[in-house]
């Protein structure tokens, strides 16, 4: 135990004066540090028993006890106090309250490698000096510790919390540290401490522009500073809080700069482990949510190995899923022959992804499918869809595309919602079909749909797609439309797998934003 180590030569007058400054004000930081510990104890109070009513462990409920400071813009401890007040004890009062700016260092700088939360930074502290009319002997007062025993108190503190603090001189370069920081920079007590204008030379290369500024304002007494740099000690990089503030004179000329170092490295790497555990958690449940979709998906719409026969006609089908994981979609397609009536032929798209997409999409084509049979014609079967659209329990819009094929006239019968209408790749050249009437599904309750009738070929080939396929974020609508007709003009067969092959070729990797569904359908 000792005084913080001090450079500079004094009569032994000053000296004196030195070391009684010292002493109060390591009294009055000692008292600062003991408010910090009350306060410290509100919010591991709050902590617990915030992680006992989530069931949830410490960390996590420190986490949801400071979102909701965040959230309600007051600081940490005036959440806690405004949870649990009534778990408070007899005769204990919640603290007063406080700004955010006032508790932002407890709520952000722990103490480092001990792996507790560093006291924010205190302003005036009442005094626990005796009051008038109370005996020294009064239970509820504790006596002022000697001069001695606040030296030691504050140096196990500083230990506990691995900081420590100091003061330099600008003018006569005098400067001093306390124990704990000697500790924290790895520098021999005998050499002295490092003057505040020699931080740089210990920091690493990318810090020094960030130092210097700090340096510069706290010597040119314009403001405080609180900011975090890292430093190299032992061969190791170790991460610093540096907290300074110019001592100024009556006319607001600088005299000297007060710092507190604090060594948070624990607790940034801690901090970096719980953020790599709570990605690596959420990783994980995506990645389950798409699983259960592409299972739904496969279940409901089960994807033929090779081309399918259908009364007057082949089909080739691709279902590609979207390139990032989380965007599972809800699209879907049908080919089903109805004895008399021909073959029924639809495609459609959800909005929304994930599960909830995919059951929304199991539902509509489920409904499609059935009302099929009914032989309604295709503009009536998507105004019952657009009625099944809108009573879906969540909000939901969809696009489809329904319609009926006769294979003894080859005349195709279709209505579209809100969707593409089919490329018609004919001779060698391919053209888009002049959509019917028809708006997005879900989006009005009276919504009227149109009716086209197509008439087609031996050799004709149709491509019924998804946006999936052509809409890219980083390309217009219409350039992606366009490259679908030039390359279904260039396929050089009407072969539906051939055909597929080549279109999917040319657009590269599946959407990573949407799904992909694309059949092409070749007329006998």
């Amino acid at each position: 135990m000792g005084f913080p180590h001090t450079t500079g030569d004094r009569p032994p007058e000053q000296q004196a004066d030195t070391s009684e400054t010292t002493i109060e004000q390591l009294r009055a930081e000692l008292e600062q540090l003991r408010d910090r510990l009350r306060t410290t104890a509100a919010i591991e109070q709050a902590k617990g028993a915030l992680a006992e009513r989530l069931r949830c462990g410490v960390d996590a409920a420190y986490t949801h006890l400071l979102q909701l400071a965040r959230d309600s813009g007051i600081s940490p401890l005036d959440a806690a106090a405004l949870l649990f007040t009534t778990e408070a004890r007899d005769g204990e009062s919640p603290p007063a309250p406080r700004s955010p700016a006032d508790d932002a260092g407890q709520a952000a700088s722990p103490a480092a490698d001990a792996g507790q939360d560093a006291p924010p930074a205190a302003g005036p502290r009442p005094s626990t000096a005796v009051p008038a009319g109370r005996s020294p002997a009064d239970p509820r007062v504790c006596p002022r510790p000697a001069p001695d025993d606040l030296l030691e108190q504050f140096e196990h503190a500083q230990r506990l919390g691995n900081l420590g603090c100091g003061t330099w001189e600008p003018a006569t370069g005098a400067s001093h540290w306390s124990e704990q920081v000697y500790v924290i920079f790895g520098r021999d007590p005998e050499e002295g401490p490092l003057p505040l204008d020699r931080l740089a030379a210990v920091v690493v290369p990318e810090d020094v522009p960030l130092t210097a500024h700090l340096v510069s304002t706290l010597v040119d007494g314009r403001e405080p500073v609180d900011s975090e740099i890292h430093i190299r000690r032992d061969g190791e990089t170790r991460e610093l809080r540096l907290i300074g503030e110019p001592v100024v004179d009556a006319a607001g000329r600088p005299m000297a700069v007060r710092c507190v170092y604090q060594d948070v490295t624990g607790w940034r790497r801690g901090e970096r482990a719980l953020t790599a555990s709570r990605r690596q958690l959420e990783q994980l449940r995506v990645d389950e949510e798409r699983r259960q979709a592409i299972d739904m998906q496969r279940s409901i719409l089960p994807l033929p190995e090779r081309v399918i026969g259908k009364p007057g006609l082949r089909a080739a089908i691709r279902y590609l899923p979207a390139g990032i994981l989380s965007r599972v979609g809800g699209d879907w397609y049908e080919t089903s022959a109805i004895d008399g009536e021909g073959v029924f032929l639809a495609i459609g798209d959800v909005s929304g992804h994930g599960r909830t997409a995919a059951a929304a999409m199991a539902r509509l084509r489920n409904g499609l499918s059935g009302l099929a049979f009914t032989g309604a014609p295709p503009d009536r079967l998507l105004s019952w869809l657009n009625r099944l659209t809108l009573h879906w329990p969540t909000s939901l819009t969809a696009t489809a595309l329904a319609g009926r094929f006769d294979p003894e006239t080859r005349t195709l019968t279709w209505a579209q919602g809100g969707h593409f209408p089919p490329v018609l790749i004919r001779d060698g050249k391919a053209t888009t079909l002049d959509p019917p009437d028809g708006m997005l599904l879900g989006a009005v309750d009276d919504a009227e749909f149109g009716v086209a009738t197509t008439s087609l070929e031996s050799g004709d080939l149709l491509l019924l797609y998804t946006d999936g396929l052509i809409e890219r974020r980083d390309r217009d609508l219409q350039v992606g439309q366009d490259l679908l007709l030039r390359v279904a003009e260039t396929a050089g067969s009407n072969d539906p797998e051939t055909v597929l092959d080549r279109v999917l070729s040319a657009f590269g990797a599946p959407n990573p934003n949407d799904d992909t569904c694309v059949v092409a359908i070749q007329i006998v």
